[in-house]
């Protein structure tokens, strides 16, 4: 008759197993495609092509992720409360603004229903509530400079402005 592992030995082998993948050095340094998706060099990419998060970035002194996912925050609230002309206007004036939603950390975007709803999103990228505001006159302006309508400029603000 051979060998018969007994469930302890079983067990033994597992937990090593489980424990090398858990504890192993490599699985200790995460990155931010660990909570973004993606590689780091397809979100670098997305982010430092931008020049809204460049923007964002220089004047409010944010890192290139943080003004991505702020940036995609705000336009994806704007763009599920816009009319359909307006989120198409919208759309045209971000170069890869579909880059920039996709820098809302995973399970966010769906939450997002009022301008209150961003500061969780701004929490988890990890900044102060407090940038919401900081963000939005110049994302504005941004979007004031690439030509953007009376029209939309309005509706944004509305959009963005508190509740309350």
């Amino acid at each position: 008759m051979g060998y018969k592992p007994s469930i302890v030995s079983r067990l033994l082998v597992l937990t090593t197993l489980f424990s090398s993948l858990v504890f192993s050095t490599t699985s200790l340094a995460f990155s931010l495609s660990d909570l973004f998706g993606g590689s780091d060099d397809e979100q670098v990419a997305a982010s430092t092509a931008n020049p809204l998060t460049d923007i964002l970035s220089s004047q409010l002194g944010v890192t290139q992720e943080q003004a991505a996912g702020g940036a995609g925050a705000l336009l994806s609230l704007a763009s599920s409360q816009l009319s359909g002309d307006q989120a198409s206007e919208l759309s045209k004036m971000i170069p890869g603004s579909d880059a920039l939603s996709a820098a809302i950390p995973p399970g966010l975007s769906g939450m997002l229903t009022n301008i209150d709803t961003i500061n969780q999103v701004f929490s988890a990228l990890g900044m102060d509530a407090s940038m919401v505001s900081q963000f939005i006159p110049v994302v504005m302006q941004f979007l004031g400079s690439q030509g953007a309508s009376a029209g939309l400029m309005d509706a944004l603000g509305k959009v963005w402005s508190p509740t309350g």
